[in-house]
């Protein structure tokens, strides 16, 4: 006789056993649009990076809305007329106290206009003005400044942002 304390041990027409795994095939289909997901998730990340580092959804760098005055000077070496104001003369006339000043940026788009201010002599030929051009758009890798056609030259944002262009004509 068996005591109630011992325990009935099951035969093996009791319990059910479990299936065996079934293995499938993946399907080269959702192998592919795995794949093209994948990179579509890395290209939306990749833009999401590049915008946020440039501060503006809309466009390109400098669309934010911030902008600054450009200031420096003008030296004109060769320039004249008098202690209190001066202007260039014969293959400078073109130079003298409002004179345009003209920002670009790298695509040679006009970002701002600006002017020469009054100009003043040291006596001895050489004519300095003050050099400015209001709301250049910030966010530029670099600046091209020109003084009426004579050319454009590159400026440094830090250098623009903060009045240190200095350019110079002649000599």
């Amino acid at each position: 006789m068996t005591s109630a304390f011992e325990p009935v041990l099951p035969g093996p027409w009791a319990l059910p056993q479990a299936p065996p795994p079934v293995r499938t095939r993946t399907n080269p289909w959702h192998l592919l649009f795995a794949g093209i997901a994948g990179a579509a998730l890395v290209g939306a990340l990749w833009v999401g990076l590049d915008l946020a580092r440039s501060g503006s959804p809309s466009g390109p760098a400098g669309t934010s809305g911030e902008t600054f005055d450009l200031g420096g000077t003008f030296t004109l070496y060769s320039g004249g007329y008098s202690y209190s104001t001066c202007g260039g003369s014969g293959g400078y006339s073109d130079i003298t106290t409002g004179t345009a000043v003209t920002v670009y940026n790298a695509a040679g788009t006009v970002l701002s206009q600006g002017s020469l201010g009054t100009g003043h002599s040291d006596g001895v030929g050489t004519c300095g003005f003050t050099l400015s051009a209001p709301k250049v758009p910030a966010g530029e890798k670099f600046y091209l400044v020109e003084v009426s056609h004579r050319g454009r030259i590159m400026v440094q944002p830090d250098d623009a942002r903060y009045g240190r262009v200095a350019l110079s004509l002649g000599h």
